[in-house]
């Protein structure tokens, strides 16, 4: 039975990695928002040493159902047409020319192909799914990329986006990751899209693909904020993307059992290499993982409030560089000399038991042939007047065990 991506995430979903190659990351296509659940549904079935595609059977409710709610006939109806408009959807994919400049006009001009994304696109009733298939000639784009012209990314952090759009500035901002930025042209950006000649007015463009990219991709680990850049027009020509730097994940090596500073980094959207960066720290004693949980929780705050942009960027400078380090021992000394104060506290509170309520339990224990001493007085001796109890009466002759 294969697992669902939209249900509620588990430890290797965290840990998946999908993968494209570059061209296709760059490539004009537009998906609509099943569809891009039907292209991460298959991209996380491919397997890295896969040198054919296979047909895959992937579940209706893993495509169009959130939040564990029933598929719908409005639902299906949407499903039948986007296997309708899979089998003619086609990727412009460009090719930059390896020539030096020609003089006859068009020679330098990039190869470029019209690519059928899927070989076929079917829904099979009697088992509630969709069967479907990649066009072999995505193959290069998508299969044994080891030649390192490819850009990855979380599965965990792709599940967390909505829009279409967003998916693919997501793409866009991971291939140029390592670097923090990425300036795109406006048109080139329209064009990759797919948006060519609408959103003519540049503020329903921001309003409508920017700004919300910007709203869902600030719960991943690529949040990002941008600045338009202006030609001598005064129209914005380019956009400059921002964001905190995120190297290129790592499989997660034994994490279907995350223990709970991984968990927490996880969840604060942390990548895997990122997490094995810190696991390395840990191992070699630079720090402990009760300091990574007090960063997260620090961190956490500051995010509540608006001060930071990225959560997981945060989180990993403020333990790799020891933004925290002297907060966190501040907070150690204070947790220390809370504990001692309890302690004394504990040790300087003054004990006190009526002795007629001794007496009842010690004749409990005793019918039952588990009390010390063969009399009260005797038990009296070896369970409490031997560890400093001594007894008192007050003033109303009450007589009582006490201990300070």
């Amino acid at each position: 039975m294969q697992a669902t991506l939209f249900s509620q995430p588990k430890p290797e979903t965290v840990s998946k990695l999908v993968v494209q190659r570059n061209d296709l990351v760059n490539a004009r296509f537009a998906l609509t928002t099943l569809e891009m659940r039907l292209f991460m549904a298959m991209l996380s079935r491919i397997h890295r040493d896969d040198t054919e595609f296979s047909e895959m059977h992937i579940p209706v409710t893993e495509v169009i159902a959130l939040s564990g709610r029933r598929p719908s006939s409005n639902d299906y109806q949407q499903l039948k047409d986007m296997c309708a408009l899979l089998a003619s959807r086609v990727l412009y994919i460009e090719r930059p020319s390896t020539k030096k400049r020609a003089n006859k006009i068009g020679e330098d001009a990039p190869s470029f192909s019209n690519t059928p994304l899927m070989a076929y696109a079917d829904y099979s009733s009697e088992e509630r799914a969709l069967v479907v298939r990649f066009n072999d000639r995505v193959r290069e784009h998508l299969l044994q990329l080891n030649e390192g012209n490819f850009t990855q990314a979380q599965l965990m952090q792709l599940l967390k986006l909505k829009s279409a759009h967003s998916y693919r500035i997501y793409w866009l901002l991971k291939q140029y990751g390592g670097f923090g930025s990425r300036i795109i042209r406006v048109d080139e950006l329209k064009r990759l899209l797919d948006l060519e000649g609408q959103y003519k007015q540049f503020p329903l463009f921001k309003l409508r693909v920017l700004d919300r990219a910007q709203q869902e991709l600030s719960q991943t680990n690529l949040a990002f904020e941008y600045d338009l850049l202006r030609g001598k027009g005064k129209s914005v020509e380019q956009i400059r993307f921002r964001f905190a730097p995120v190297a290129s994940e790592a499989m997660l090596p034994a994490l279907q059992s995350p223990n709970e500073w991984q968990k927490a980094l996880m969840d604060a959207g942390v990548s895997a290499n990122s997490i094995l960066a810190v696991g390395e720290l840990i191992k070699q004693g630079e720090i402990e993982p009760a300091y990574v949980l007090f960063v997260i929780n620090q961190q956490r705050g500051k995010s509540t409030q608006g001060k930071i942009s990225s959560l997981a960027g945060a989180v990993f400078t403020a333990i790799t560089k020891g933004h925290s380090l002297e907060e966190y021992r501040k907070s150690l000394v204070v947790r220390k000399k809370a504990a001692v104060r309890k302690s004394e506290k504990a040790s300087n509170e003054t004990l006190r038991y009526r002795l007629d309520e001794v007496k009842e339990s010690y004749e409990v224990m005793s019918k039952k042939n588990i009390a010390k001493g063969s009399t009260f007085e005797e038990n009296l001796q070896l369970v409490y007047l031997s560890q400093g109890f001594r007894r008192e009466e007050d003033a109303q002759g009450v007589e009582w065990l006490v201990r300070d």
